[in-house]
């Protein structure tokens, strides 16, 4: 270590010490502070209560209800939102990026709602209160969803509130379910802390299993129908049926184990307090003169402001990671595509499996089944193998290795299209038997039906008009000896074919992202994590959630910008007529860049001791902020939600796999 880094060292420890003897933090507070944090990072208590011998299990008697609650609860968000693309297809004649730009308005709005349900339990109604409002207001969304997908009647002007009611019902469960389920356990007990651990796993595979059972058994119902329950044309009211019978489910077994759970009051939002000093620096005393170079210095109150040193200080060490948050977005805007491009491409690919039919949504599960078989190989041997050798992987090195597997599995895509397009059979109308035969399970076949357009223009009341068939400009010509109108005069566009290429040839993209999650994702968690101090921990575990949201919606302008021309849109209605790999490859390309702007604020980074960062929290806690040792996700045990993963708090990012929970 340089000198010059030795003396920025000791200015740092004397600038925290000076903190606590500000803030007049006494000997004892600190006693306190270092056992909490002894006790948070995994060391064991001694002994045990007086009464812990008789105690029952928390896991099976209180905790279960909550794990049962989760399974439920992602059930029925997975059976929505795994086919949302294809209902908007389908049922609402959406074309490719106009489905994609709706799901991923749709899909970042749910991940921002999270931060309004964690401020909203924090402050006003606690967690349970807020869990069971939002899950009322989710299942209200959810049976407005079945209304909405009634055969013959499918109402925009139901369905387009009721999937915005059901991202704010998520909002209010994501960011509290978890938590509260880690509030049932009592630290003090040895059996409790171990069966903390248990209850992570749990709560982990019950989410995975709602998300298989989602994409399998209700992709399968809302794409093909159940043939004696009205078959495909009933299929999305059937499929849909089963998120709001889960939904219901849900809140009765949850509301069943009320007598048994210990319910915590709301502490205050530490968001909120960060937000406010903020407001206060960059805003409020925007024309104050402090003599610092640091802009929330303004929010001290040694410089006239209302926060304290310590509270100051900690808000700073938090923005020195913003330019990581920042290229986080684009790994999500990457993430978010295995529900929007990757289903556009799927729909026109093989989709079956010795003849019998596959949903497309189904391939979702080979992103969690990489997950799955990786996370022990990462955890058990390689990550092991390069510090064994002398050259452990860092935190950074880490994600970005994980940006490099994000880039290829965009290149890999694009490969695969190329591939898709070259096996795709010859384009047909729906005259040609063929064509007609081999039409995209995504597609309605009435959709290009020229008959059907002689009945609509015939009778607009008789049926309704195919989507994709048209009026030849001022041709008027009748059949001959017929009323209805000639086919010379109707356009209608080819028929999206399925190529003879298998869709299980998009698992490999799907494995790469999957790989890319437990590179960038986990390790993010723990990145920013580690870096913040203990009192703004769940300030930035919040923000890295919010970039999950961004990632969503930065794509909607790329995807608005390669269809801009009418006449060469890249990601169009039928793909074969597009350039869906020059779309991959642009997003391969822009992942690029970003790994280059995330080397160049990485490669001089220095990582804050864990020692700096509790001089910190010793100071904060004798400070305002709210109770942040009560609140802080990982330092409890809790899980912290990460795009749409969840990490056990007591993982620490190193040997517990993360959780599937958007």
């Amino acid at each position: 270590m340089s000198s010059a880094k030795h003396d920025n060292d000791n200015l740092l420890k004397k600038e925290y010490a000076d903190l606590g003897n500000q803030d007049e933090l006494s000997q004892s507070r600190l006693s306190e502070h270092k056992s909490a944090m002894k006790r948070g990072s995994g060391d064991e208590i001694d002994t045990d209560p007086e009464d812990a011998a008789g105690r029952k299990s928390v896991l099976t008697n209180v905790a279960g209800f909550i794990i049962v609650t989760e399974f439920c609860e992602r059930l029925a968000y997975y059976g929505f939102a795994g086919s949302l693309v294809l209902f908007l297809q389908t049922q609402l004649n959406f074309s490719n990026v106009e489905a994609d730009v709706q799901y991923s308005a749709w899909s970042g709005f749910c991940y921002m709602t999270p931060l309004v349900g964690g401020y909203i339990a924090d402050t006003y109604l606690g967690r349970y209160r807020t869990i069971m409002l939002f899950c009322l207001i989710y299942l209200g969304g959810l049976v407005m969803v079945v209304i909405a997908a009634v055969p013959g009647d499918v109402s925009v002007a139901v369905f387009f509130p009721a999937i915005y009611i059901i991202a704010i019902g998520t909002g209010g469960i994501k960011p509290n379910v978890s938590t509260m389920g880690a509030d049932q356990f009592d630290d003090k007990y040895s059996k409790d802390r171990k069966e903390k651990e248990s209850f992570f796993n749990w709560f982990y595979w019950s989410i995975n299993l709602g998300a298989l059972i989602a994409y399998t058994l209700v992709s399968y119902i809302c794409q093909y129908g159940i043939p004696s329950l009205g078959g495909e044309k009933w299929g999305f009211f059937i499929g849909y049926s089963i998120p709001a019978i889960m939904m219901a489910l849900a809140i009765a077994i949850f509301v069943l184990g009320t007598p048994r759970y210990r319910i915590a009051q709301p502490q205050g939002s530490v968001l909120a307090t960060a937000a406010k000093i903020c407001y206060e620096a960059v805003w409020t005393n925007r024309n104050m003169s402090t003599g610092t170079k640091h802009i929330l210095d303004r929010a001290k109150t040694t410089y006239g402001g209302n926060y304290s040193k310590a509270q100051v200080e900690g808000v700073k060490l938090v923005t020195r990671l913003t330019p990581y948050l920042a290229v986080m977005v684009p790994f999500w805007g990457i993430y978010s595509q295995m529900s929007t491009a990757f289903q556009n491409q799927g729909c026109q690919m093989d989709l079956t499996m010795g003849g019998a039919p596959v949903p497309v949504s189904a391939l979702n599960c080979f992103d969690t089944l990489a997950i799955l078989m990786l996370v022990p190989f990462f955890d058990g041997w390689l990550y092991p193998y390069f510090k064994k050798i002398g050259y452990p992987l860092s935190m950074l090195q880490k994600i970005g290795l994980g940006f490099v597997f994000a880039m290829l599995a965009m290149f890999v895509a694009g490969f695969v299209e190329i591939y898709r397009v070259s096996e795709s059979p010859t384009p047909g109308n729906y005259l040609d038997v063929n064509a007609r035969n081999n039409i995209t399970p995504c597609q309605n076949i009435d959709d290009f039906n020229p008959y059907n357009f002689q009945s609509w223009y015939q009778d607009p009341s008789s049926t309704d008009q195919p989507a994709y068939c048209s009026q030849v400009a001022g041709c008027t010509a009748l059949q001959p000896n017929s009323t209805l109108l000639s086919l010379s005069c109707i356009d209608c566009d080819n028929i999206p074919q399925m190529s003879k290429l298998s869709v299980f040839w998009q698992v490999p993209q799907f494995a790469l992202v999957g790989t890319s999650e437990i590179l960038a994702s986990i390790t993010s968690l723990e990145f920013f994590y580690s870096q913040a101090p203990f009192a703004m921990r769940s300030v930035t575990q919040s923000l890295n959630l919010f970039t999950t949201a961004l990632g969503s919606w930065i794509v909607i302008p790329i995807l608005l910008l390669v269809n801009s021309d009418p006449n060469n849109e890249w990601v169009p209605r039928n793909v074969d007529g597009g350039h869906l790999d020059w779309y991959f490859f642009l997003l391969s390309g822009l992942m690029g860049l970003n790994l280059m702007v995330f080397y160049f604020i990485a490669k001089d980074y220095e990582y804050k001791s864990t020692a700096d960062l509790h001089l910190v929290d010793a100071a904060s806690n004798s400070s305002s902020f709210s109770s942040v040792s009560q609140s802080d996700p990982l330092e409890s045990g809790d899980a912290v939600c990460v795009g749409d993963r969840t990490v056990s708090g007591d993982a620490r990012g190193s040997n517990n796999p993360i959780l599937r929970t958007n």
